[in-house]
């Protein structure tokens, strides 16, 4: 009966070792749909329903699901994920859900920062060279997309 009672134990200690792992690993992917064309930095993707995958601190990868395959999408470039950076930024509030939002330049739309759910600090997407022309020529607004 004792036996019983420690391999519980030890069963038990092992279960909730494991859980903060698998909760810090659901954290690094976030799946979201989008529903229209937009650029992370040089790569433009069309509509459909992404992963957003954190590949080291400030790195990450932003891959299309299409449809049930989960094939990444080609890219005109030949890309089949956008990889970038991110720099720090901040929310006033805390967020919701997690969010993205986009710079829109008239039918144009950036990827230029998101948030993961319950954080105020976030990541931004540096502005490319093309979009600070964009900036230039016009006025931005901004859209954003919940999870």
């Amino acid at each position: 009966m004792k036996k019983i009672g420690i391999v519980s134990l030890v069963l038990g200690f092992m279960v909730l070792g494991l859980l903060p792992r698998t909760v810090s690993a659901q954290a690094n992917v976030v799946k979201i749909d989008i529903p229209f064309a937009f650029m992370v930095q040089d790569t433009k993707l069309p509509p459909g329903t992404y992963v957003i995958t954190k590949m080291g601190a400030w790195n990450y990868r932003i891959s299309n699901l299409k449809g049930d395959q989960k094939a990444m999408v080609t890219t005109p470039k030949g890309d089949q994920k956008a990889m970038f950076s991110t720099e720090s930024t901040t929310s006033p509030t805390q967020v919701k859900t997690f969010t993205l939002e986009f710079r829109v330049y008239g039918d144009q739309y950036y990827l230029s920062k998101f948030f993961h759910q319950g954080k105020t600090a976030g990541f931004m997407i540096p502005m490319t060279a093309a979009e600070k022309e964009l900036a230039k020529k016009g006025p931005v607004t901004t859209k954003t997309i919940t999870q």
